[in-house]
């Protein structure tokens, strides 16, 4: 019967009201501590989830492995990771054909410029119409070397 309870009432405090009620900083401490405390939760609900004990529980047994760890994801996460992966192919198949047409062009252009090459050394005349043979003798020559060096 000695224990008596209190209830008398503090005087109000105005201050402290108008710092609840106005103050920025306040309401950010209490949006900062209710997101802190969501974080936690989420964390703890995923830790149940996946059946992996708390980590506040310093005894850790290798021996005894969850049976819900050893589980499939669930099929959200698997088609995401499914998603992710065709993605993945996709870009990669798109990398080898830019990197194919790219050597294709160099291989155009380079015989372009061979057929050029070519066609102006071939098409050089004399006065009289004939074609010059110190050009053509030059081309031969060329492609002699060049049979000789693939095969050696």
């Amino acid at each position: 019967m000695s224990s008596k309870i209190e209830t008398s009432k503090k005087p109000f405090d105005k201050k402290k009201w108008r710092t609840k009620k106005y103050s920025k900083k306040h309401k950010f401490q209490e949006w900062d501590e209710r997101r802190k405390k969501a974080i936690i939760r989420d964390y703890y609900k995923d830790l149940n989830k996946s059946g992996v004990e708390r980590p506040l529980d310093t005894s850790i047994n290798d021996d005894t492995i969850p049976i819900r760890q050893l589980k499939r994801l669930n099929p959200h996460k698997e088609a995401q990771e499914r998603y992710k992966q065709i993605l993945e192919e996709k870009k990669a198949r798109r990398f080898e054909a830019s990197k194919k047409k790219e050597e294709i062009r160099q291989a155009l252009e380079e015989y372009k410029k061979k057929k050029i090459y070519r066609n102006k050394k071939l098409g050089k005349k004399t006065k009289k119409g004939q074609p010059v043979m110190k050009e053509r003798l030059e081309l031969l020559l060329e492609k002699i070397q060049a049979s000789v060096s693939n095969n050696v």
